[in-house]
């Protein structure tokens, strides 16, 4: 079956219109003043997970409370505490949109920056951008390996900035298109299809993020594959940096929800000041919730958090099987303390799953290392990673092949959720 996502649109528009779910996996309270340095200080003694390693300082010796944020975290583990526009952070989470061109860039294993994935609304994705065109300039300079897209290249994460892209495409042509940062809503559900392998009704779909909204579109994916009766389950998250947890246990919920149900989805453990929030959230059925007895997951050092923790959950309940490379190793969960101006985003919990399982800030492995094929479109059978699982879904086993891992260049500079989205 072709994309199945057009075929959903008016159930997915009657969902907008008569639902309302918002899931949080962190606190938000209603922004009553602004963030002091002080203020942050005191809620980081309180409830930072790595309280213990702060160190003893005076405001007065900070000029702006990122500076004082960045003493303070335990930076040997920490990598994500970040402070963030409210309005910005309410923006992503809750109404799935942010401010940029739309477009997700990844370095290949030939050291090339690549569109890795484009957003419905993206004008580049109206000016017939598409996955695996390499970038090779920004603005008239030249994309190398290690080429970090900051804002002194394309500028602050505002409507209105122009930036000018020069493609080569796979049939070595080359696109130079002007593009300029607006609003962009963004479509959670990259791809969907329903594969027929070996007289199997295989359901994959692309999940690029754990937002508010993607609650719904989960939900009306979901009553396609119960109503096709799919025999098996591949969820690509290869650039799904996490997000909202409770999405994520709706997402866990729709492929175990039966078979795990009352179980231990994931347990938050915080630091001993705050032992009393610790908290088990358990499985429950949905509507169209499968029932399976294995899945597939493809993953990157992109997949992370909220994603890591969808995988860590379904371990003691199925056979889980990864393909692609190592996650991104984020076993951690935050808080999100809202104020007038900023919002406060540290860590604040662990995250465990049934079995007591976590930790994983190396990553989790995957059963078959794979390399993302920039090269070939989602879905296609021969896009490598892809390839991998239907291989194994024939066979029973996998192909044994392998392909180069590229290197690990950070292609977007900052510590926010508009960067750890992964697009621009």
């Amino acid at each position: 079956m072709e994309n199945i996502r057009n075929s959903r649109l008016l159930i997915f528009v009657i969902l907008i219109l008569f639902s309302f779910r918002l899931f949080h996996s962190c606190e938000i309270n209603p922004p009553e003043s602004k963030l002091t340095k002080q203020e942050l200080l005191d809620y980081m003694k309180q409830w930072y997970l790595w309280y213990d390693t702060m160190p003893n300082v005076s405001v007065k010796n900070f000029t702006s409370q990122q500076e004082l944020l960045d003493t303070l975290i335990f930076d040997q583990l920490d990598k994500w505490s970040y402070i963030q526009k409210t309005s910005d952070y309410n923006d992503y989470n809750s109404r799935g949109i942010y401010t940029g061109h739309g477009i997700g860039l990844r370095w290949s294993a030939e050291g090339q920056l690549k569109v890795a994935f484009i957003f419905d609304d993206s004008d580049l994705n109206t000016a017939g951008v598409e996955r695996g065109w390499e970038v090779t300039q920004i603005n008239g300079t030249a994309i190398t390996p290690g080429t970090v897209i900051d804002t002194a290249l394309i500028g602050p994460d505002e409507e209105g900035i122009q930036n000018t892209f020069t493609f080569t495409t796979p049939s070595a042509g080359t696109q130079i298109i002007t593009s300029t940062k607006k609003f962009i809503n963004i479509n959670a559900i990259l791809h969907s299809d329903i594969i027929d392998v070996a007289g199997k009704q295989v359901g994959y779909f692309v999940l690029q993020n754990f937002t508010n909204p993607a609650t719904d579109e989960l939900t009306v994916l979901f009553s396609d594959f119960d109503a096709e009766n799919i025999d098996e389950l591949v969820v690509d998250l290869r650039y799904n940096p996490g997000g909202i947890l409770e999405v994520s246990r709706y997402l866990g919920n729709l492929i175990a929800g039966e078979i795990a149900n009352k179980g231990a989805f994931v347990k938050y453990v915080y630091n001993d000041k705050k032992s009393d929030q610790n908290v088990t959230l358990r499985f429950k059925p949905e509507d169209y919730s499968l029932i399976l007895t294995r899945i597939f997951f493809i993953t990157t050092a992109s997949t992370a958090s909220a994603s890591e923790v969808l995988i860590n959950a379904l371990l003691p309940y199925m056979d889980v099987y990864m393909i692609g490379d190592i996650t991104g190793g984020k076993p951690v969960g935050m808080i999100a303390k809202q104020y007038t101006d900023y919002t406060l985003v540290p860590v604040t919990f662990f995250m465990y799953n049934r079995d007591n399982e976590g930790e994983f800030f190396e990553g989790l492995q995957p059963d078959q290392m794979v390399a993302d094929d920039l090269d070939e479109a989602f879905g296609n059978k021969e896009e490598d990673c892809l390839k991998e699982v239907l291989y194994y879904i024939e066979n029973g086993t996998f192909s044994g092949t392998t392909k180069t891992t590229p290197e690990r260049y950070r292609w977007k500079s900052g510590h926010t959720v508009a960067s750890a989205i992964g697009a621009i």
